[in-house]
């Protein structure tokens, strides 16, 4: 009898290995299938952000400058089309052209798109709240917007001379942040924006 329960107990430590082996391969298999789920959405993740059709750079100022003297300091952004579609982006069709974008009209002022560049948008860290605050777009105080090719390829250049010295600050740290959506560009930036560039985000310091 005793040797019949020693063997009986055998046999069920066989299958109790065999259920955690099961298990335990269960597991794996289990870990394996979220593993390559987790693969295939990083991969879908990393195909829908390919390279964009616009290069953006902020020329003037550069990361870590002390840009101008007393606040008043100097924006200039270049947006490059890299390809025929980022041409057509940037064409005439769709609203870039050169022109002057002065007070007191109607069109310039902070919170608004450039009439002449509808699709950039800029914001900086210390705009203050009179004038929208850090999400308003100042791509509207844009006074300059000239067309240039290179290489078949069109170059939209902007530039913005601060009017009112001082207005976005002194001797501080601001971080500028600029980009090009499709169509016009919002007043607000609400971070649902969908860039058609890429975006450039920097440090300076304003001068004091």
């Amino acid at each position: 009898m005793q040797d019949h329960e020693t063997a009986h107990e055998a046999s069920r430590r066989k299958v109790r290995r065999a259920t955690v082996g099961a298990a335990a391969l269960g597991v794996v298999a289990l870990g394996a299938i979220a593993a390559a789920v987790t693969a295939g959405v990083a991969s879908a993740d990393t195909s829908y952000h390919h390279r964009p059709d616009i290069r953006l750079v902020v020329t003037n100022p550069l990361p870590h400058d002390i840009a101008g003297r007393n606040g008043d300091f100097l924006v200039d952004v270049t947006a490059t089309a890299l390809n025929g579609h980022g041409n057509q982006q940037l064409s005439a069709a769709n609203g870039y052209r050169p022109g002057l974008n002065l007070p007191p009209a109607r069109t310039f002022g902070p919170g608004m798109p450039d009439p002449d560049a509808p699709g950039l948008v800029v914001t900086m860290s210390t705009t203050p709240a009179r004038a929208g605050g850090p999400n308003a777009n100042l791509a509207g105080v844009f006074q300059l917007n000239t067309v240039e090719r290179h290489d078949g390829l069109r170059r939209i250049v902007n530039e913005w001379e601060v009017g009112s010295p001082g207005f976005f600050g002194r001797n501080v740290h601001a971080t500028l942040t600029a980009f090009l959506v499709s169509g016009r560009a919002p007043g607000m930036v609400t971070g649902h924006e969908r860039p058609i560039s890429n975006v450039v985000r920097e440090t300076f310091t304003i001068g004091g």
